[in-house]
């Protein structure tokens, strides 16, 4: 009897702590619910846009009460997943917040000492265990170099009343790992003006009259340098204004000779190969070419060039051109040079593999890239040892096989092909990542961009592992090819948040975006929806890559809309928005995982798709449903 009571004492007091342990669970959903209810959260960004492994990083965030009561005990958690797998999660202090308080803060983390690899960190309201309701996340880029993932921005306003500090702030929020500064020379064939020096800046004016200041391009290097980017030179490989081939008397210099002539042949020209490019007070508004393969012409340019980094702290040049225009000769009628095989050299495009790697020589420890327009040459500029790949697209040029780059899949094309043209140059082994320049809304004069061309262009070509160059000047996107009339046509919020989570998924999804992978043709179909291999208008473009250890497929909405990447005016369609897709993938691998991520959604998160296996008459597949399509959907397959 005695041993039965002190069974039912014991089942008293047990039941009483469950109890009570409900109780808290209880209480703490409660408060958990409440604060859900009130609290917002944003993260602002991080202090670099790109770490050395091991590196501290510091990111700042904003916490909100919207409610007119103090919410106490605030329990927040931070996380940092690369690709599927949580890779550090930590308890953040407690945080008190007053009635309609808004408070900034930071959190520190120290980064894994693997180099080369993205992750995405998230700051939430910490909810047991379980995914948080109240977040923000943004990616975080672990690079030594910023060569293998490139994020190229611009700067083109150097006048004294800038704010700098702020514009690079801006753009570190997009992880901007390199800039390039255009049109911040005094000329062409003599970027660093006379009487200017490192400890005299001064100022001068560019051929346009624009006035430039020494001191904000410092300043604007130096910020940029303690965001851990890169700061580029741009200037012409081939190009002098008026005063380089005339003297003050009128009489020819020694450059005169250097000049590009158009061959008889060539119906775009006669003569000497030269653009005008508008009034200039100075007297150089014309723009004349020179051959890239003349000696004394990669003698001067490539000790102008260095002269910048006496006096600025360039990190490298940024080489320019403006395209292909047909077959040209020397002053006397005769060849720009000759191929190795002795086969002589009448077109531009074919001086660029020499041109380039005579100035890398020259360059030693800084950086080199460069922009054979229209892609024209390009096959020349991959095989070089320039750094990076860029290229700016024009929908009329036409590639090497006589296709126009003027589709979303011709852009992908190229940047596959790029990448494996430069394997044996690139430092990995991988081949390089193209940065593509496209001018989307070209012709929109006022207002804001278009989001559905911007968002498109870039879902396509990052998932072909490039990136893009178009932001700059802080917030800025380019829409015409003369930067400085950049502030015609912005981003409204909207776009800017949109921008900021591409940006986002593109660092931290980089080890699958461009990092080795190869493109395949996996037979894919979505239930009830129609879908192309290739990114026809209309449909579901299915693009599928790999890996080796991961099978990976892109989801592009193209319903209801087209497939050229050029919204001239701004009128582009969105996509349809497609929900519950069906998506059976054809695959001989033996898939075990499934993860599903988008820059659209989810803010960037990866997440678990479950999913069965087939075998009809097309093969083996995996079939799984995709919840929602707006843009692009990354699926992964371990």
């Amino acid at each position: 009897m005695k041993k039965k009571k002190i069974i039912i004492a014991v089942c008293i007091i047990l039941a009483a702590i469950i109890g009570g342990i409900g109780a808290v669970i209880k209480t703490e959903n409660l408060i958990q619910k409440t604060n859900e209810a009130y609290l917002q959260l944003k993260i602002i960004g991080t202090d670099k846009a790109m770490y050395s492994p091991k590196d501290s990083l510091k990111l700042k965030y904003k916490i909100t009460n919207s409610s007119d009561k103090e919410i106490k005990n605030i329990k927040l958690t931070f996380k940092a997943a690369h690709l599927e797998n949580t890779v550090e999660e930590k308890d953040i202090t407690v945080q008190n917040l007053k009635a309609n308080e808004e408070r900034e803060l930071e959190f520190e983390w120290q980064l894994p000492d693997k180099d080369f690899t993205g992750y995405l960190l998230e700051i939430g309201l910490a909810n047991a265990g379980a995914d948080c309701k109240v977040l923000d996340t943004i990616g975080a880029d672990v690079s030594s170099s910023w060569i293998k993932f490139p994020r190229y921005g611009y700067l083109c306003h150097f006048d004294k009343d800038i704010d700098e500090q702020t514009q690079i702030e801006q753009m570190n929020r997009y992880h901007i790992n390199a800039i390039e500064y255009y049109d911040w020379q005094y000329l062409h064939h003599q970027p660093i003006a006379d009487g200017i020096t490192r400890e005299n800046p001064g100022t001068w004016k560019d051929w346009s009259g624009r006035e430039i200041s020494g001191t904000t391009i410092a300043d604007y290097i130096k910020f940029a340098k303690e965001k851990n980017m890169v700061n580029m030179a741009y200037d012409m490989i081939y190009a002098g204004t008026d005063t380089f081939f005339t003297d003050k008397n009128g009489n020819p210099t020694k450059a005169a000779a250097w000049k590009l002539y158009f061959a008889k042949d060539n119906s775009r020209g006669k003569g000497n190969f030269t653009i005008h490019m508008g009034l200039s007070l100075s007297g150089n508004g014309n723009l004349f070419f020179v051959n890239p393969l003349n000696k004394e012409w990669q003698e001067h340019i490539f000790s102008e060039i260095l002269k910048i980094f006496t006096v600025f702290d360039f990190d490298g040049w940024h080489g320019d051109t403006i395209g292909e225009w047909g077959k040209m000769t020397t002053a006397d009628g005769g060849p720009l040079g000759y191929k190795e095989d002795g086969t002589p050299i009448y077109y531009v495009k074919d001086t660029y593999e020499q041109f380039l790697n005579a100035a890398k020589d020259a360059l030693g420890e800084k950086y080199l890239s460069f922009n054979p327009v229209g892609a024209q040459g390009i096959e020349n500029a991959n095989k070089s040892k320039t750094d990076v790949l860029y290229t700016e697209f024009w929908p009329w040029d036409k590639d090497r096989n006589g296709m126009a780059y003027d589709t979303y899949e011709s852009l992908v094309r190229e940047i596959e092909r790029s990448n494996e043209d430069s394997k044996e140059k690139s430092f990995d082994g991988k081949g390089k990542s193209l940065v593509v320049k496209a001018y989307i809304n070209y012709y929109k004069t006022n207002g804001y961009m278009n989001a559905p061309g911007v968002l498109l262009c870039n879902a396509a070509v990052c998932a072909a592992g490039g990136s893009k160059l178009e932001l700059g000047d802080g917030d800025k996107i380019l829409h015409v090819e003369y930067y400085p009339n950049d502030d015609k046509v912005l981003m409204d919020d909207d776009l800017k948040n949109r921008m900021q989570k591409m940006y986002d998924f593109e660092v931290a999804y980089e080890n699958l975006l461009r990092d080795g992978q190869k493109t395949t043709n996996n037979k894919t179909e979505i239930e009830g929806y129609n879908c192309s291999s290739n990114g026809n208008s209309n449909s579901i473009w299915t693009y599928s890559r790999t890996d080796g250890e991961y099978e990976i497929l892109h989801l592009i909405n193209l319903l209801g809309t087209d497939n050229t990447w050029r919204d001239e005016k701004g009128k582009k369609a969105a996509p349809s928005k497609a929900e519950n897709l069906k998506v059976a993938f054809y695959t001989d691998k033996e898939i075990s995982k499934i993860y599903l991520c988008s820059p659209d959604a989810n803010n960037c998160k990866s997440s678990e798709l479950s999913f069965e296996k087939g075998k009809d008459e097309n093969g083996t597949y995996v079939k799984f449903t995709v919840p929602s399509l707006e843009y692009w959907d990354m699926i992964y397959m371990k």
